[in-house]
């Protein structure tokens, strides 16, 4: 559905000053790193620690890093610019598709992914391209796309005991294990071709209402890995000192997270004049599809910088909330997504749906032990599960825009509840736990939502 009544008037921009925007952006995130951290013996430790992490689901980057919170920014930055040049060596168009996929990389950044845990898995999906003779140009966002599994590498690796008398298959801490690395090329390169294959008939299952599609095949095929894993003795829990959640310079890293912000606002209002792009059009638009070409390249990277101050807006509002890598992640994600169909107008009925539901139910429970309701309630609205979820749910924007707002809310509500359960499911190694949990929403439950609401309509008749 294109909103734009005036797109012939939108003179579109080039790839390769999309990408050197991008490019750009990178550097703003290495720079902000150096600042953060100054000491290159500082960076170079805290590098070390964070590249060999187990890297699993939820992990909070700047606990790993050991002091060192620069580094995040550094690894997001390096990889950002490592998407942007493969873009334009396969000759990718950079439009929303590929701008999300990039995005998704550079926020799980700050949460699991590293410079080298991410190559297997992309070299799946150009495997599968060539088996069935399609352009590698076509699949490039895909290929990053499918780095959601990438601490399945890093757990092959680095964390398989090589001591054959070992009782216990997997270690607790970084070990390196050759025949790990082989496990791990080999299983990565399957995994990923398998995202390939299930990310091409998804979409049918669920109706195009979840823009995170990559994200249910991977939690499909981490599902999968993981059963077997567990059949072979290589099973983990997720648990460890790097799931915890301590203040570390909240206030500090988010006027960081402010600035990236800012700087693709900026840059998309000089761009949005040359072009001619429709930034009034998009911020309040309920549109389907790369909002590049509806909406111009310089409109799209406003609206991606909007949507990421809604969701600072949101993280401040829930009071007890803490600036960690997985609400990085999170909000990453979305910025990434306002270019390929998210927009103020479709993140607002979902984000209330999850607080309003997290909030309620949380207020029960308080009341049945005699807690303290108002406490207890915020206490867990501004919890990391529900602060994630309400930001990654806007993933369910064509829910809002093709069934209206108040589906939508209830698809929050029932994101909100689902959500925490989903990650043992894959063993904690898909980092889109959410869009996997999205993707059995609006397969299962959406429909009945629409099916109540249609028999009440009938009955009120």
């Amino acid at each position: 559905m294109n909103t734009n009544g005036n797109k012939a008037e939108v003179v579109p921009v080039g790839n390769v000053l999309r990408a050197i925007v991008f490019i750009g952006m990178g550097l703003v995130s290495i720079l902000i790193g150096m600042i953060l951290t100054p000491s290159f013996a500082e960076i170079s430790r805290g590098f070390v620690l964070q590249q060999t992490a187990s890297g699993l689901l939820d992990i909070n980057t700047f606990a790993v890093v050991d002091g060192a919170i620069g580094v995040p920014f550094i690894n997001a930055g390096l990889l950002l610019i490592i998407v942007m040049l493969s873009y334009l060596l396969t000759k990718t168009n950079i439009n929303g598709g590929a701008i999300a996929a990039a995005f998704m990389v550079f926020g799980f950044a700050f949460c699991g992914k590293t410079l080298w845990n991410v190559w297997p898995l992309f070299f799946g999906v150009i495997i599968h391209a060539l088996v069935h003779k399609k352009e590698i140009k076509t699949v490039t966002g895909l290929g990053w796309f499918s780095a959601a599994l990438s601490p399945l590498v890093s757990i092959l690796t680095l964390y398989i005991k090589g001591d054959a008398s070992s009782n216990e298959v997997m270690g607790e801490t970084a070990a390196f294990s050759a025949g790990g690395l082989v496990l791990a090329v080999v299983i990565g390169l399957i995994a990923g071709y398998l995202v390939a294959t299930f990310a091409g008939f998804l979409p049918e299952k669920h109706s195009g209402l979840t823009l995170y599609n990559a994200g249910f095949a991977a939690g499909l095929t981490g599902f999968l890995i993981f059963a077997i894993m567990k059949v072979i003795g290589f099973g983990h829990t997720s648990s460890g000192p790097f799931h915890d959640y301590p203040d570390i310079a909240d206030g500090k890293l988010m006027i960081c997270i402010a600035v990236i912000l800012v700087y693709l606002m900026v840059v998309g209002l000089l761009i949005a004049i040359k072009e001619r792009g429709h930034i009034d059009s998009i911020v309040a638009a309920k549109y389907s599809g790369s909002a590049v070409e509806q909406f111009g390249f310089g409109a799209s990277l406003v609206n991606m910088g909007v949507c990421g101050l809604m969701c600072i807006l949101y993280f401040v509002l829930t009071k007890n909330a803490t600036a960690n890598g997985p609400v990085f992640a999170a909000l990453f994600t979305v910025v990434g997504f306002a270019s390929n169909g998210i927009s103020v107008r479709t993140m607002a009925p979902i984000m209330v749906g999850v607080y309003v539901t997290s909030f309620g139910l949380t207020s029960i429970k308080a009341l049945v032990t005699g807690a303290n309701v108002w406490d207890t309630a915020f206490a867990y609205v501004g919890s990391k599960n529900m602060v994630i979820a309400a930001i990654y749910g806007c993933g369910m924007a064509p829910v809002v825009y093709k069934h209206g707002p108040l589906v939508g809310f209830f698809a929050g509500m029932i994101h909100s509840v689902l959500v925490p359960n989903t990650g043992s499911l894959h063993g904690w190694m898909n980092l889109y736990n959410n869009g996997f949990c999205l993707g059995i929403v609006v397969t299962f439950f959406v429909p009945m939502v629409l099916l109540l609401l249609k028999r009440n309509k009938k009955e009120l008749k």
